[in-house]
């Protein structure tokens, strides 16, 4: 991997040559990113709803027995089919979530990478986002389930920017190869070239961070809609950016 004389030099390098990168598509790019977060947010609510509806449904007195052992048995037994309905009605919305993402960010980051777009290409990116996602919803929830109540939020933030952080390597590096090691070779680069990528993705989550902060202060009518595609837009344009990072950083 060559690299110019310094640190800093190299990433201005990289920065330049992905914002030379960005063309007309990136509207495309941020109107797709906005319908995959919206149909995601709609299919969650959606999910909440009926969950909520149907555990407003059940009438638990104090005294279960007072019902009498017949009554009693058959509540516990409605109680049990709810959780395990709740429990697969969950894992199949994960899964539309994924298919979503699947086709979604498939084109996304095939229109970021230059990739020609083809029925192959998103199949192949389905069944890598099914086991990469699922390997971090997973990890997600388990860090909820087993964690203390206390700390568990921030294991799952924890879980959640590092399964931001290779993905933003995993990607462009299978839009290239589209093979699936290109997982193996995400984490090896993620971790053996952590200090290249470090400093890059400490600016990104500061300019992030500082773009909620302006975001908050906008009070007038539709401000969260500009709010969403300014956020949508940013993470668009950072895309080109980790894309030339890790290509240029897996030479």
């Amino acid at each position: 991997m060559k690299k110019p004389t310094g640190f800093i030099e190299w990433n201005s390098n990289m920065l330049a040559s992905s914002l030379k990168k960005i063309r007309i598509e990136i509207i495309w790019i941020v109107i797709l990113d906005a319908i995959f977060y919206l149909l995601s947010g709609y299919f969650f609510i959606f999910w909440l709803q009926r969950v909520q509806a149907k555990m407003n449904s059940f009438n638990m007195p104090s005294d279960i027995m007072s019902l009498g052992y017949e009554r009693a048995q058959q509540l516990v037994t409605e109680v049990k089919s709810f959780y395990y309905l709740i429990f697969f009605s969950f894992i199949l919305l994960l899964l539309a979530i994924i298919f979503l993402a699947a086709v979604a960010k498939g084109i996304i980051w095939a229109k970021t990478t230059k990739t020609k777009i083809t029925a192959k290409l998103i199949s192949k990116f389905l069944v890598l986002s099914t086991i990469w996602m699922g390997f971090w919803f997973a990890l997600v929830i388990l860090s909820s389930l087993l964690a203390e109540p206390a700390s568990a939020r921030f294991f799952m933030a924890a879980a959640a920017i590092i399964g931001i952080y290779f993905t933003n390597i995993l990607y462009p590096i299978f839009m290239k190869s589209q093979a699936y090691k290109s997982i193996f070779k995400a984490f090896r680069l993620g971790i053996s070239k952590l200090h290249l990528f470090i400093l890059p993705y400490i600016l990104a989550l500061l300019l992030l961070y500082v773009l909620l902060k302006a975001a908050s202060f906008l009070k007038f009518q539709h401000s969260g809609i500009l709010a969403f595609a300014a956020i949508l837009a940013y993470s668009a344009a950072a895309r080109y950016y980790f894309s030339e990072l890790a290509y240029d950083i897996a030479k």
